[in-house]
């Protein structure tokens, strides 16, 4: 394993984690998309900025709902 792939466990472990409501989530990803606006890429879950970091949080609760909605059909 290199620095990324950890970089990437420890971010897929770290959105497990997150207690949001879905709008909260919402909300957080239509920041998260003027965040990628203004800076051309999307917000870190391994950022050390705390702001960035819940951004992502919210962008990453939202993809997984979304796969565990396609899965259960």
């Amino acid at each position: 394993m290199n620095e990324e792939s950890l970089k990437q466990v420890a971010a897929i472990i770290t959105s497990k984690r997150v207690n949001l409501t879905l709008d909260e989530a919402r909300e957080l990803a239509n920041r998260g998309l003027k965040f990628k606006q203004e800076r051309g890429r999307l917000p870190l879950l391994t950022a050390s900025d705390p702001w960035e970091k819940c951004m992502a949080e919210g962008i990453a609760f939202l993809q997984r709902k979304t796969a565990e909605d396609a899965a259960n059909g």
